[in-house]
């Protein structure tokens, strides 16, 4: 079996970040904590089955499960070649058709940092990740293609 290990910069926003985030801006992100509320464990459990149900839903190819991970007015950068999406029923019929040239995926999480503004009402996460992806058809046998990050800002 030929393998491919291809690292994307993936990014998954909700209209702060329009373009996706350079690695070596990662830091710059969190470096501040004036403007962060005490850790709430509740919150951050929240995020991350959030972040959870967004990796079951693409993995068990449950696309209508998206509608808990996004907000109607979603905005999604994947970077290339699935570019900026806009809106939930559009993320969903993109990522339905795009993962269709797949057999199958696996999205596993690791490091991961995240943050609540000191309101409240609006988080930002960012999370590394493994994405398999494994081919079918012509690409049976090739793969898995690996992505390896993920960043989410969204309000309340």
């Amino acid at each position: 079996m030929q393998a491919f290990l291809i690292f994307l910069q993936v990014v998954l926003a909700m209209a702060a970040f329009p373009s996706p985030i350079p690695l070596s801006s990662l830091p710059s992100l969190f470096a501040s904590d004036e403007d962060r509320s005490p850790p709430d464990p509740i919150v951050e459990s929240q995020i991350r089955n959030t972040l959870a149900t967004y990796a079951f839903a693409i993995d068990s190819k449950n696309f209508s499960a998206l509608s808990s991970v996004f907000h109607p007015d979603a905005v999604a950068n994947y970077s290339e070649p699935l570019n900026v999406i806009t809106g939930l029923p559009e993320i969903i019929s993109t990522l339905e058709a795009s993962l269709a040239l797949f057999a199958g995926t696996q999205h596993a999480y690791g490091t991961q940092a995240i943050r609540v503004d000191s309101t409240g009402k609006s988080a930002r996460a960012v999370t590394y990740y493994t994405a398999a992806h494994f081919g079918k058809g012509n690409a049976e046998g090739q793969g898995p293609l690996v992505g390896n990050l993920s960043a989410f800002t969204g309000t309340t």
